[in-house]
C-alpha cells in the first residue's frame, strides 16, 4: 500500500522548498556580488599603483640617466601599508629595471617570467591556493632623438585575504543553509500545526460526538476565514442532526402514546371478554370494539408507512393534467354532509389547472378540508380559493380557528401534533393528516404553509407550473 504524507508532512517541506529556492539564490547571488566587487577593487588598487608607478618613473627616468635607486625608494615608499604587492619595471629589452616586493610577499616565479607579455588586461593566476592578480601597461618615454622609449610595468597583488574571506563566507551560508533546512522545517511543521488546529478540534468533536451530546459546537470565529466556512457548516450539519434526533425522539413518544390507548382499549376489552361466560351478542358488541381500534392501527401503521417513503422518495407519482376546480368541487360535495351537520358553508373561487397526480393531491386536499371541517366553530365558513400565475398556482384553505396561539401554528405539520389536546378523545384522526398533506405537496415540488389572520387560519398550498420545475 502506499504510503501518503500527512497535510502537516506535506505542507512543512512545501514551506521548507519555499524558504530555501529563496535563500540559496540569494546567497549565490550575495557570493557573486561580493566577487564582483573584490574584482574591481583588485583591478581599481592596481591601476592606481600603476599610475603612481608610471610618474615615478617618468620624474626618475631621462633621456640620458635612470636614477634606479631613487624610483626604486620612491615605490618601496608607496608600498607601505600595502601587503601582498609587486611592482616590476622592465625595459625594451625585456631586462629588469626595478622589482619591489612589500613585507612578506612571495610572488612565483612563472608569475615573474610571464610579466609584461599581455598587456592592459588582468590576469589571474592560482599557486598554492592563493590567487594571484596582475596587469601590465606599457610606457613610453618621449627621446631627444625622436624614437620613444618605453617600460613595461607589471603590479600583482594576492589576493589571499579576499579568498579566505570568500571561503569562510561560504562555508557560513553552507551552514547557514543546512541549519535553514531544518529551521524552515520546524517552522513549517510548527505553522502548520496552529493552522490545523481548528480541523483538529473538529476531529476531536465528532469522534466525541454521541446523541447524548449533539449540542456541542465549534467556534468558527476563532479559526482562519479558510476554515471558518467549513466550521460552520459542521455546526450546521450538528443542527440537522439535533433537530433530527429531537424530532425521532419526540415521534418515537408520540407514536408510542399514540399506540398505547388502542392496544390499552384492546387488552381491557378482551380481559373484560374473558373475565366471564357471555352470550354470542355481548362478544359481537366486544368484537366491533376491537375492529374499531384495529382500524385506527392499520390506519395510523398506513399513514406512517406513506410518510416513510415520501421521506425516502419512494413515492411514484402518475402526473396529469388536473382540473384543480373540478376536484374540489367532487370533494366539497363528498364533505357537504359532515359540514351540513353543524350548519358549516363551504365556499369555493377562482379556477386553474395543474400537472399531479390526482389520487394524491386528493388525498392532499381532503386531508385540508376534513381538517377544517372538524377544528372549525359551528355556523362558520370555510373558504376555498384558487389563484394562478405563469409560475405557480395556490389554493388557500381558510376557516375559523379558535385555541390555536402563534407559537402551536409552526408546530402543526408535525406528526401526532395536535394544538388542542382535547381533541384527541373527540377526533378519529391519527394526527398524521397535515404531515402527510406536506409530504404529498412537497414531491409535487410545491410548498405548504400555515398563517393566522386575526381568528381565521390559512392553509396555502403552492404548487409550481411544469415549466418553472423544469428550470429547478
Amino acid at each position: 500500500m502506499k504510503k501518503k504524507f500527512s497535510l502537516t508532512t506535506r505542507l512543512s517541506l512545501v514551506f521548507s522548498i519555499f524558504m530555501l529556492s529563496v535563500w540559496w539564490p540569494s546567497s549565490f547571488l550575495l557570493i557573486t556580488a561580493l566577487n564582483s566587487y573584490f574584482d574591481n577593487q583588485d583591478k581599481e588598487f592596481i591601476l592606481g599603483k600603476l599610475q603612481l608607478t608610471e610618474e615615478f618613473l617618468k620624474t626618475e627616468t631621462t633621456s640620458t640617466t635612470e636614477n634606479i635607486n631613487s624610483l626604486y625608494g620612491k615605490i618601496n615608499d608607496a608600498m607601505i601599508g600595502h601587503a601582498g604587492l609587486f611592482i616590476s619595471i622592465k625595459n625594451s629589452d625585456n631586462e629588469k629595471v626595478v622589482n619591489v616586493y612589500s613585507k612578506n610577499t612571495s610572488i612565483p616565479e612563472n608569475l615573474l617570467n610571464n610579466s609584461g607579455r599581455i598587456l592592459n588586461k588582468m590576469l589571474q593566476n592560482r599557486e598554492n591556493g592563493t590567487i594571484y592578480r596582475s596587469i601590465s601597461q606599457r610606457v613610453s618615454l618621449p627621446q631627444p632623438t625622436g624614437q620613444d622609449k618605453y617600460f613595461i610595468i607589471t603590479v600583482a597583488t594576492d589576493t589571499g585575504f579576499h579568498s579566505q574571506f570568500m571561503d569562510k563566507l561560504g562555508n557560513w551560508l553552507f551552514w547557514f543553509n543546512l541549519g535553514l533546512l531544518f529551521i524552515s522545517v520546524f517552522l513549517g511543521w510548527l505553522t502548520t500545526r496552529l493552522g490545523l488546529k481548528p480541523l483538529r478540534e473538529m476531529t476531536r468533536l465528532a469522534s466525541g460526538i454521541t446523541i447524548n451530546n449533539l449540542d456541542q459546537r465549534l467556534d468558527p470565529n476563532s479559526a482562519p476565514s479558510e476554515i471558518a466556512g467549513t466550521m460552520r457548516e459542521f455546526n450546521n450539519m450538528l443542527d440537522r442532526l439535533e433537530g433530527s434526533f429531537q424530532r425521532l425522539s419526540d415521534f418515537s413518544s408520540d407514536i408510542a402514546h399514540e399506540l398505547r390507548t388502542p392496544v390499552s382499549n384492546l387488552m381491557m376489552q378482551t380481559q373484560f371478554a374473558l373475565a366471564k361466560e357471555r352470550d354470542a351478542g355481548h362478544y359481537r358488541e366486544i368484537l366491533f370494539a376491537n375492529l374499531d381500534e384495529l382500524k385506527r392501527l392499520s390506519r395510523m401503521s398506513s399513514d406512517m408507512l406513506f410518510l416513510a417513503r415520501s421521506e425516502h422518495g419512494l413515492l411514484q407519482l402518475d402526473k396529469k393534467d388536473v382540473d384543480l376546480t373540478r376536484e374540489l368541487k367532487d370533494l366539497i360535495e363528498l364533505f357537504e354532509p359532515l359540514a351540513t351537520e353543524t350548519e358549516k358553508r363551504i365556499t369555493l373561487s377562482g379556477s386553474a389547472t395543474a400537472q399531479a397526480d390526482p389520487d394524491m393531491l386528493r388525498r392532499a386536499f381532503s386531508n385540508l378540508l376534513s381538517n377544517a371541517i372538524k377544528y372549525s366553530p359551528d355556523k362558520s365558513n370555510i373558504t376555498v380559493k384558487i389563484d394562478a400565475d405563469e409560475e405557480h398556482t395556490i389554493i388557500s384553505f381558510i376557516n375559523t380557528a379558535t385555541g390555536i396561539s402563534v407559537a402551536n401554528i409552526d408546530r402543526l405539520f408535525d406528526r401526532f401534533y395536535r394544538a388542542d389536546s382535547s381533541r384527541v378523545h373527540n377526533t378519529e384522526g391519527t394526527g398524521l393528516g397535515l404531515s402527510i398533506t406536506r409530504s404529498i405537496i412537497n414531491t409535487h415540488g410545491g410548498d405548504l404553509s400555515v398563517e393566522q389572520q386575526g381568528g381565521e387560519i390559512l392553509f396555502r398550498v403552492c404548487l409550481f407550473q411544469q415549466s418553472r420545475l423544469k428550470k429547478q
